[in-house]
């Protein structure tokens, strides 16, 4: 979605709800920016723009008649229980938790302070150490205590992309970009922030599987298409892929075996949750591995040091050793 289309969905939706009688659409025209002064053209886009608002709201925007109108003329307006949330009932501990995350973590570019005021979380952060002692009072719905969103600990950087996919993310829609010179077509499952970048699991329709993908590597704009579009197949990220960076990767993946000395068999059974195990008579696992990158698989290994050995493949085992030979090399 462009950001002139979210401006002028944003500047539709206060118009609407400001207006305490129906407005018809010539007065809509003349008060939302953006519109075509072709009354045809108007038309088109004013329909889509109330349908996806509708959407958005989960509640349609319908025409009412506007009192007095000679000839009769329809008009629209929102009435604010039709479009505000109602009060989610959080308690107070919930209400601190929404705080602390608001104020440790927050999207470039984006303001939480107006929607954790509607919670009662809109104080400042000292007050999340005073709750208990009854600190002050929150200005939102349900009351309460109002709990801190000041400073960010950490801000994620967030550009066009990333908004536009959660938006799909949420709304169940398919997504279509170009990665790495090819176009996919995908039903977005997750977005995660991890190691510095924002990733995008999804389930790739040309590939028919699961795929893993790095924002910064998509090329243009995303485009998103239809909702609730997601076959039945189509259930959800089942394991995360950035825990094992071995397996990321569209090329078909090659079984290592690695063997972990008793020692470090639970911390590489947490390494890799995903790892097929065999347990061996003195206490040591033999992990096999789907391994796509290779470097991250190096990575994995030299963290165990003279703990951790590539059994298999061959090619793989000679690739690592003369990975380790080369690294002591330079260290000499």
């Amino acid at each position: 979605m462009s950001t002139e289309k979210v401006e002028r969905l944003l500047t539709l939706l206060q118009v609407l709800l400001d207006a305490r009688t129906p407005i018809t659409a010539r007065e809509i025209r003349a008060r939302v920016p953006g519109y075509s002064t072709d009354p045809v053209a108007f038309r088109r886009a004013f329909e889509r723009d109330k349908s996806e608002l509708g959407d958005l709201l989960g509640h349609p925007i319908r025409a009412e008649p506007v009192r007095g109108a000679e000839p009769p003329l329809d008009g629209y307006r929102l009435r604010p229980e039709d479009a505000y949330l109602r009060d989610p009932g959080l308690t107070s501990e919930e209400r601190r938790a929404v705080a602390v995350a608001a104020s440790a973590v927050r999207l470039s570019g984006v303001d939480p302070r107006r929607a954790t005021a509607k919670v009662g979380a809109d104080e400042a952060p000292t007050a999340v150490s005073e709750a208990g002692a009854g600190g002050g009072v929150g200005g939102g719905v349900g009351g309460g205590v109002g709990l801190g969103v000041g400073a960010p600990r950490t801000e994620l950087p967030a550009d066009e992309a990333v908004v536009t996919l959660f938006q799909a993310v949420v709304e169940r829609r398919t997504a279509t970009f170009t990665y790495r010179g090819e176009v996919r077509v995908v039903h977005p499952l997750r977005l995660r922030f991890a190691r510095g970048r924002w990733y995008l699991s999804a389930f790739d329709t040309g590939r028919d599987a699961e795929r893993l993908f790095r924002l910064d590597r998509m090329d243009g704009a995303v485009a998103v298409g239809d909702r609730d579009a997601f076959p039945p197949r189509v259930r959800g990220p089942v394991d995360d892929q950035l825990d094992e960076p071995w397996a990321l990767g569209d090329g078909p993946a090659q079984e290592v075996r690695v063997r972990v000395a008793p020692g470090r068999a639970e911390a590489a059974r947490r390494a890799a949750p995903r790892a097929r195990v065999e347990t061996e008579a003195d206490g040591s696992i033999v992990l096999a591995l789907d391994v796509r990158m290779v470097p991250a698989l190096r990575s994995f290994v030299l963290g165990f040091g003279a703990d951790a050995e590539v059994l298999s493949p061959p090619a793989m085992r000679a690739d690592i050793v003369e990975w380790l030979t080369a690294i002591a090399g330079r260290g000499r």
